[in-house]
């Protein structure tokens, strides 16, 4: 029986409860960036790792020994880099394909197996769900089908990494971009869209657009 790896350094692909077809697969769950190294993969000698989520750049010594598939949400080659999501729904993405792509040096830049497309709409945490269910089912056909992958066309367009200090929202933000911006980083490990009034720091989340009003949660902590 192929032995797979799931290399997942956040826990949003976990909360969606997994499929029986998922679950006949003998997978190896890494969580912790010690433990993905190439020791450790010659033991399992997977068939394919496949990363939902890893926060840290993967020696070429693993993706040159082992097929690799990374998973990523823009419509590649445009939306290369980090944080594609908040960059995407910045400039107004109502949907975006989650793309299964071969690793290689470059980041984002792999041949791509498959894509499947999901909306954007609703606070990060949802858009974690629905990129959970995608790329659970993606796993299922590259490990039924084995596809080769397709080169990207066309010219890339790179995204800038975001930091905390950009979860400060600006003073001239209309109400729907800023809407935009409190869901988009609404989600477990994400910095929440913040303002600065003095000493305190006031924390937004779980934002509802009413009309022309949003309500939604706020949390005032000392700076």
């Amino acid at each position: 029986m192929k032995r797979y790896v799931i290399a997942c350094s956040r826990d949003w692909f976990f909360n969606e409860e997994k499929s029986p077809a998922f679950l006949e697969h003998d997978f190896t769950y890494i969580n912790d960036r010690e433990d993905l190294n190439k020791d450790n993969l010659d033991i399992i000698s997977p068939r394919y790792i496949f990363f939902p989520h890893w926060n840290w750049k993967v020696s070429s010594d693993i993706f040159d020994t082992f097929e690799c598939v990374a998973f990523h949400t823009a419509p590649l080659p445009y939306g290369r880099g980090g944080s594609p999501i908040q960059n995407l729904i910045m400039q107004d993405f109502e949907e975006s394909p989650v793309c299964a792509l071969k690793m290689s040096e470059n980041f984002d830049s792999g041949p791509i197996y498959q894509s499947m497309d999901i909306s954007l709409s609703g606070s990060m945490s949802d858009i974690f769900l629905r990129i959970a269910k995608k790329v659970e089912l993606m796993i299922i056909n590259i490990i039924n089908n084995e596809p080769m992958p397709i080169d990207q066309v066309g010219e890339p367009t790179f995204f800038k990494r975001r930091k905390p200090s950009d979860s400060e929202i600006p003073e001239d933000y209309t109400i729907n971009q800023l809407y935009n911006h409190i869901r988009m980083l609404d989600a477990p490990g994400y910095p929440k869209a913040f303002v600065n009034l003095g000493s305190k720091g006031i924390e937004f989340s779980q934002v509802e657009k009413i009309g022309d009003e949003l309500r939604a949660v706020v949390n005032i902590k000392s700076k």
